[in-house]
């Protein structure tokens, strides 16, 4: 094969990858605005359902930050 020829091959493999790059990133971009989508949506339905259940809790509170570790987590991924 002469330098040309795999230069040619070079280009069109270079090629392929960044076309397979470009299509991670098109289906990436559609999973966030349908995520944000249903935040933006539901966020504040979810939140209040949530909160009701923690109301209607029985047990006791506890010092424990187990369960606000858990809340921060929550909150961090839902807003």
């Amino acid at each position: 094969m002469d330098p040309a020829e795999l230069l040619h091959q070079l280009y069109l493999n270079v090629l392929q990858i960044l076309k397979i790059y470009v299509k991670f990133a098109f289906i990436t971009l559609i999973v966030y605005f349908v995520a944000e989508w249903y935040i933006v949506r539901y966020g504040a339905e979810l939140e209040a359902q949530l909160d009701a259940q923690l109301a209607d809790n029985d047990h006791p509170a506890s010092n424990s930050t187990w369960g606000k570790v858990i809340r921060v987590v929550l909150n961090f991924f839902v807003i």
